[in-house]
């Protein structure tokens, strides 16, 4: 009770200095929408620069023996065997070993032991299409060294675990603007100095460590400060800015890349512009409710009258007086990540949200990766991919109130394992590579469908003392678990380009089993104790529907929103 009469004194503060003024859409627009684009430039440069393209051995002697026509030479000098599309192809890493052989004047009389075959000590040679200078390509990242690439997507995704574990709890601590300023750091120096450290194998995979540790907070630490500095109607429309952003971050590299081809300027177009956000500090800010609740009065106000000051209201709040209405609340005491599993009923849906995070991140880091390698070109094919993300949580938010947050998360499933199976049955035949890349994003919107709906049911299945813990948790082990997207990859890359969506398709059937156990969070009272965490949803019929509360009004007239209107009439009966 202490806690929502803080809060609710706090917006009663928040409103005095404006709530909805200049100041909240100035800052929305450079940290959440501009400042986000920028930073998921960061998070997806790095992925780009490591797709592998086609390649063979590189056999020097075409012009000593006359031959004409590479293809010619080729034919002579490298054995055939099936790709991953099942098409039979030059073999990608071994040549014969034409050294054995007398050569005579007349090539046509060459001949070879199918067994005897050698690998590239010649070096390779690469389709330079689309990707010419990267350091797969600088540094022959491939064949025997063809697990390079995959590790560091493993690494990176390691990266992202340890540092949402760290920083997300650092944020609740130091506060949200250093976690942000922290963030930046890191993926700004991790990607601008890994231009340099291509030749040095593990010292590029560090950076490229560094450069992704803060993947997560990044993001949650501007739209939290924005969160806390604007009234509660426009909180939706907060996230789904940040989210455009973040769209718009995702589908510019590929085009940037494509234009420009030298992966050195690239990373450091899409990189060096976040240092620009650490010259802002007149645009910052560090959230005054957090302030408030650790007791930092005098910074609070200070805060306060730089929010006022921008949107051009008075403010005479005194340190003493904000002491008086806002205490420092008693926090519930809990027990972090153990709480979670803190009675048979909450241990159940922890474990069911944790395994749909797992079935929804596996998929998501795998159609990123796996658009590279799917055909046409993986530049359109990436960009598409991104650009779906916009409507897909359009289309999630208006599913999520109209149908409710369980079945929209369902569907979702249900919707990815659908379109896997075309692209299963199609994939292997040539000319049918626009088919499968337009699957592919169907199968993305799906994917980006379920992720929001699952974002909103473990944000609002925890009580209030264990919600940031909650969600924080289930990205932590989704991004374990995404580590094996690149695994997965490899696997179609290297033998049979359908077991990425055959794999996609068994991860959604799971998903979606589990979903249906769910409880329905659409018009249900938040929890906001520990007691009321572990009884939430347990009387839910299985095949419930969510119904909107009758009662939209208090005996006064005062008109309530759905939840509050749940609250009300739980107080009256």
């Amino acid at each position: 009770m202490a806690t929502q009469d803080n809060d609710a004194a706090f917006d009663r503060i928040m409103e005095s200095v404006g709530d909805d003024g200049p100041f909240q859409k100035r800052y929305n627009l450079i940290f959440n929408v501009i400042g986000v684009m920028f930073f998921a430039m960061t998070v997806v440069n790095v992925l780009l620069i490591l797709t592998v393209p086609e390649h063979n051995c590189s056999v020097p002697g075409k012009d000593q023996y006359n031959i004409s026509g590479i293809e010619r030479w080729r034919n002579l000098t490298l054995p055939r065997e099936l790709n991953s599309r099942g098409e039979l192809g030059y073999s990608s890493c071994t040549m014969y070993n034409i050294s054995k052989y007398p050569i005579g004047t007349n090539p046509n009389e060459w001949a070879f032991d199918v067994n005897d075959t050698i690998p590239c000590i010649y070096g390779y040679e690469y389709d330079r299409q689309y990707f010419d200078l990267i350091p797969i390509t600088e540094q022959n990242w491939v064949c025997d060294k063809e697990l390079y690439a995959t590790n560091i997507f493993a690494f990176i995704r390691f990266a992202e675990v340890s540092g949402t574990f760290i920083l997300g709890q650092l944020g609740d601590r130091i506060g949200r603007l250093p976690v942000y300023l922290i963030s930046i750091a890191a993926a700004a120096i991790g990607r601008t100095f890994a231009v340099f450290a291509a030749p040095h194998y593990w010292l590029f995979t560090g950076l490229a460590f560094l450069g992704s540790c803060a993947s997560n907070t990044g993001f949650q630490s501007p739209l939290i400060v924005a969160m806390e500095i604007s009234k509660a109607e426009n909180r939706a429309a907060l996230s789904m800015w940040q989210l455009f952003g973040w769209t718009t971050g995702v589908c510019v590299p590929p085009l940037i890349l494509w234009w420009n081809r030298d992966w050195i300027w690239f990373m450091l177009i899409t990189s060096v512009p976040c240092f620009l956000f650490f010259c802002m500090p007149m645009y910052n800010i560090e959230s005054p409710r957090w302030l408030a609740s650790q007791g930092r009065y005098r910074d609070c106000i200070r805060q306060l009258k730089k929010i006022a000051k921008v949107n051009g209201t008075r403010f005479q709040l005194t340190e003493d007086s904000l002491k008086e209405k806002v205490p420092v609340k008693e926090i519930e005491k809990t027990f972090g990540i153990a709480s979670l599993f803190s009675g048979w009923h909450m241990t159940k849906l922890t474990s069911l949200l944790l395994i749909c995070w797992i079935c929804n991140s596996i998929p998501t880091f795998t159609l990123f990766l796996l658009s590279l390698q799917m055909g046409g070109n993986p530049f359109l094919n990436l960009f598409w991919q991104g650009a779906v993300e916009l409507p897909a949580y359009f289309c999630g938010q208006l599913l999520c109130d109209r149908i409710g947050r369980r079945l929209t998360n369902s569907i979702a499933f249900i919707g990815s394992i659908v379109f896997c199976i075309p692209v299963i049955l199609i994939i292997h035949h040539s000319g049918n590579e626009l088919y499968v890349t337009v699957f592919a994003v169907v199968i993305k919107f799906f994917v980006c469908l379920n992720y929001f709906a699952l974002y909103l049911q473990s944000f609002e299945v925890y009580p209030t003392s264990l919600r940031q813990t909650g969600t924080s948790f289930g990205i932590i082990i989704s991004n374990i678990f995404g580590a094996l997207g690149p695994y997965i990859v490899y696997s179609g890359t290297n033998y049979d380009i359908r077991l990425p969506f055959v794999a996609m398709g068994l991860i959604g059937l799971i998903g979606f089993v589990i979903s249906i156990y769910l409880p329905e969070t659409l018009y249900q009272k938040l929890p906001d104790t520990m007691e009321e965490g572990r009884r939430f949803g347990k009387d839910q019929a299985f095949w419930s529907l969510p119904k909107k509360p009758k009662k939209l009004y208090t005996e006064e007239g005062t008109k309530l929103r759905p939840y509050e209107s749940i609250a009300y009439e739980s107080q009256t009966e």
